[in-house]
């Protein structure tokens, strides 16, 4: 069984197989030609009260002094969970941002936790770095989502390590939200775990690990990625009961033990059998019930991990799973609809939950395969159209305040958006209200591609 590092790049598949719509994957696809879309008129009420309240912000350099994000802790107050969303990932300035929010909220705030649109069992090993210096950091990065394998992402860990590093007993812990990728390492900690606490399960629990745990043979090849095996149990098993009813087994197993759950090492157990369980069943469901399932147990695991440590936390994900929406719908090349991680926090957290969303106007983008496309302008539909125009390179805007009529209409209007960015005009998104988005939102005027982690 390997699991091979040195072809991370296929840990998930491009997005237009069935496999990446499972994983959410970005796209490598051209953006086809389409007309500029002209701003709306000056005099337009939206736009005035934005060019009225928005802040400027001075730069975008995630080293630099945080005197620009005072009003921050204000517009967050109260919040113990915040989102950091993006519309799309991998852009240079969308990144030095939302570090530079994170900053903000870390070293100002007392927030402990960032939660990652990543795999969960990968992440142990990035918290693990972060927290001790175990392992090669980009070496880690480089087995992550194709959307992370960026240089701007090295410079945000590294920070964070270097926070854990001199607050040693007040440590910023980082945790995968996702499960679409749950590594062999962790069916083997559980396996030894069960042999110590109930040995009287050691037969079976043997057979359900060798069973269930990613194995490149399985495929009929020595080495493999974790997103090929997931691959070939999505499309090329055709009974999936087997792995069902075994992922289902080792779960009652761990769920059945005596109730120790001061013990963390029990809770971690419990844990690690649900993410097994999750990636079996997310890969069995039917195409279109599979976002929505990805979504839901993403949204499980921050409510365990931040009900577990009871820090303040941040989560650093798209738009598209950060909204409180009730429903979102992406159009273009591979259309999906589901209920995002969003919508499941603002139901357990109220006014705990808030949003801040990153977006832009235009710019550039490198898609998977490292093509440049245009970003083109919003459309005059989009809810960041009225944006057009305003003076400042960066930006913050709080939509929580006191505003006139058109504004608040604005704000409960149905919501249109940029969709997978890569796509241009061809793709948006929808579903809820601009306010069920977002509660403050940071606009860059151009953005540009993240640099390359140099080899």
């Amino acid at each position: 069984m390997i699991i091979n590092k040195s072809t991370a790049d296929r840990t998930k598949i491009s997005r237009r197989t069935l496999i990446a719509a499972a994983a959410g994957a970005t796209v490598a696809a051209a953006v086809p030609g389409a007309a500029v879309a002209e701003p709306r008129a000056g005099g337009d009420a939206v736009q005035r009260w934005i060019r009225e309240e928005a802040i400027r912000l001075r730069t975008v350099d995630p080293s630099a002094p945080l005197d620009d994000l005072r009003l921050l802790p204000r517009l967050t107050r109260g919040a113990t969970l915040v989102g950091l969303g993006e519309h799309g990932h991998n852009l240079a300035e969308v990144s030095t941002l939302k570090h530079r929010l994170l900053r903000q909220l870390v070293e100002r705030q007392g927030f402990r936790t960032l939660f990652w649109e990543e795999d969960w069992s990968l992440c142990l090993l990035v918290d693990r770095h972060l927290r001790t210096g175990a392992g090669d950091l980009v070496s880690l990065i480089n087995e992550m989502s194709p959307a992370w394998r960026n240089a701007e992402v090295v410079d945000l860990l590294q920070w964070l390590r270097r926070f854990n590093r001199r607050h040693p007993h007040d440590q910023v812990r980082f945790v995968g939200a996702e499960h679409y990728a749950t590594r062999p390492f962790v069916y083997r900690e559980l396996e030894a775990y069960l042999a110590e606490v109930a040995p009287e399960h050691r037969p079976e629990v043997a057979e359900l690990i060798t069973y269930l745990i990613p194995d490149c043979a399985k495929l009929g090849q020595e080495e493999c990625t974790i997103g090929e095996y997931a691959f070939w149990y999505f499309r090329m098993v055709e009974d999936k009961e087997p792995f069902l009813t075994r992922a289902a087994r080792l779960r009652e197993i761990v769920d059945g033990l005596p109730d120790r759950r001061d013990e963390l090492r029990q809770v971690m157990a419990a844990q690690t059998a649900r993410q097994i369980q999750a990636f079996y069943v997310h890969y069995s469901l039917e195409e279109p019930d599979i976002p929505s399932y990805r979504d839901a147990g993403a949204a499980r695991t921050i409510r365990w991990w931040h009900e577990l440590s009871r820090t303040k936390a941040a989560y650093w994900a798209a738009t598209s799973h950060t909204s409180r929406a009730p429903g979102i719908t992406l159009t273009g090349g591979y259309p999906i609809t589901f209920t995002p991680v969003g919508s499941h926090l603002a139901g357990w957290y109220g006014e705990r939950y808030r949003v801040i969303g990153v977006g832009f106007h235009h710019g550039t983008y490198r898609t998977e395969d490292g093509t440049v496309v245009d970003l083109p302008v919003p459309k005059p539909d989009w809810y960041d159209h009225p944006f057009t125009g305003l003076d400042h390179e960066q930006s913050l805007l709080d939509l929580q305040g006191r505003a006139s009529q058109p504004v608040r209409d604005w704000l409960a209007a149905p919501l249109l958006a940029r969709g997978y960015p890569e796509e241009g005009y061809d793709s948006q998104a929808s579903g809820g209200t601009l306010a069920d988005w977002f509660d403050v939102i940071i606009h860059r005027r151009t953005v540009s591609p993240t640099d390359l982690i140099p080899d």
